[in-house]
């Protein structure tokens, strides 16, 4: 079965894509270590991917187990680590140093293509170009030239997309507020009104984890920001189409954002963003701001989607986004089998095993639609909608000289609530986002 319309609604949302910038945050080898398929073999293939929580394994497990139908001897090792920042900073060791990984997991567009212009320079590119894999997977032939775009240089591509993540979404706890006889908030008054009842009768409104400064900057600018300011002023802002930022619409959402966290769980500092799920789940906290990955860990940790917890979009008719894709390094010692695996991560069968687990829409087309749960079907049915209005992560439109700061400075203003001095940092790093923007138009 297909869903309706697929070929528009790719070529609308990932237009977009190619023009936009998409952090790779990569996970190293100096974390825990996963081995993934079986135990013998003569095929060792090492990966680096952040997937790492209970449900990103599960969905990557799922993904290997098609592979080893046909490659029963391969063994897949993911060298996950915790901590997104030390693992993309030894990703880049080893490659600089000439010892890849034989893949790792990228988004798509501007830093996965770091690697193919590696520091900019035309002659030193540091991955493979897999144009047979992806024609033989027969994701080429399903995929826009939109995506094929944001994925090759120079008439070749360099990674295979596995999926489309919605970012913009707030999950929420159904017996809290059934108790509460309140409904889920989906604008900006709705949602601090929520947090002050729920407040008053000494419950945690917010679930947030802070282990990561990236993860309550996400809950500000791709939540509360596009509530304040709108989806189309947070595309402007992050693709650096403005002279600068702002000033009345950036305090209003940052004096918004300390609004939503003043209720925050005490132990913020402490989570990953597995673990604010888990606050939620277990009925601790009411909601959590994150991806629509968050609903894949929620029912991986056994809580029943409408029954325990439920979801809601934020931001009007806005589908904030960004697409997982896995690379291959020049150099790679098992280089064949990692190109077998792309085969496969490519495939029909490799992405609607991945997906429904892992809570995203795959980047092909032609997918079977009964496979996914009402929560994706949605996300299909938005995404085909004429109606909606499809933007791009900071993550795709923001390089990382941009928001590292940003993201670091933010939570130092959740903390100390001084909002001129963070003002004062968007605006004296505003030039990287335009400065790389007019670079890529």
């Amino acid at each position: 079965m297909r869903f309706a319309r697929p070929a528009a609604f790719f070529v609308k949302v990932l237009r977009l894509v190619g023009a936009v910038t998409l952090a790779t945050s990569g996970a190293a080898g100096c974390g825990s270590v996963g081995e993934i398929g079986p135990s013998g073999g003569d095929a060792r293939i090492e990966l680096f991917s952040w997937w790492s929580s209970p449900s990103e394994s599960r969905a990557l497990q799922a993904l290997i187990d098609v592979h080893r139908r046909d490659h029963p001897d391969v063994k897949v090792m993911n060298a996950a680590a915790a901590a997104a920042n030390a693992s993309e900073r030894r990703l880049e060791e080893r490659m600089v140093e000439g010892l890849p990984p034989d893949m790792f997991q990228s988004y798509s567009g501007a830093r996965m293509m770091s690697w193919v212009k590696h520091n900019g320079q035309e002659g030193a590119n540091k991955l493979e170009a897999i144009d047979d894999v992806v024609a033989s997977s027969g994701w080429l032939s399903s995929a826009p030239a939109s995506i094929v775009e944001s994925v090759s240089y120079d008439g070749h591509v360099y990674a295979v997309p596995v999926n489309i993540h919605r970012t913009n979404c707030l999950f929420y706890n159904k017996k809290i507020f059934a108790e509460n006889d309140l409904l889920p908030p989906t604008t900006l008054d709705e949602l601090l009104a929520v947090n002050e009842a729920l407040a008053a009768k000494n419950v945690v409104p917010l679930a947030v984890a802070a282990r990561d400064p990236s993860v309550p900057a996400s809950l500000m600018w791709e939540h509360i920001f596009i509530m304040s300011a709108g989806a189309t002023y947070y595309d402007d802002l992050f693709k650096g189409r403005l002279d600068s930022p702002d000033t009345r619409k950036v305090r209003a959402a940052l004096t918004a954002g300390l609004k939503a966290m003043k209720y925050m769980n005490a132990n913020a500092e402490e989570l990953r963003w597995y673990d604010a799920v888990e606050l939620v789940g277990r009925g601790e906290a009411a909601m959590v701001m994150d991806g629509d990955w968050a609903k894949a860990e929620f029912q991986a940790r056994g809580y029943a989607l409408d029954e325990d917890f439920g979801m809601v979009t934020v931001g009007e008719d806005a589908f904030v986004y960004v697409v997982d894709s896995f690379v291959i390094p020049r150099g790679a010692a098992h280089r064949d089998a990692a190109l077998d695996l792309l085969a496969t991560m490519g495939s029909v069968e490799g992405q609607d095993a991945l997906n429904p687990l892992k809570g995203s829409i795959p980047s092909r087309s032609d997918i079977d639609i009964s496979l996914y749960d009402s929560l994706s079907q949605r996300a299909m049915e938005d995404a085909n909608d004429p109606e909606t209005l499809f933007v791009p992560s900071r993550h795709l439109s923001a390089p990382g000289a941009f928001f590292d700061p940003i993201d670091k400075a933010f939570w130092e203003l959740v903390k100390d609530r001084n909002v001129d001095r963070m003002i004062s940092a968007m605006e004296a790093h505003y030039y990287i986002l335009q400065d790389y923007h007019a670079a890529t138009r």
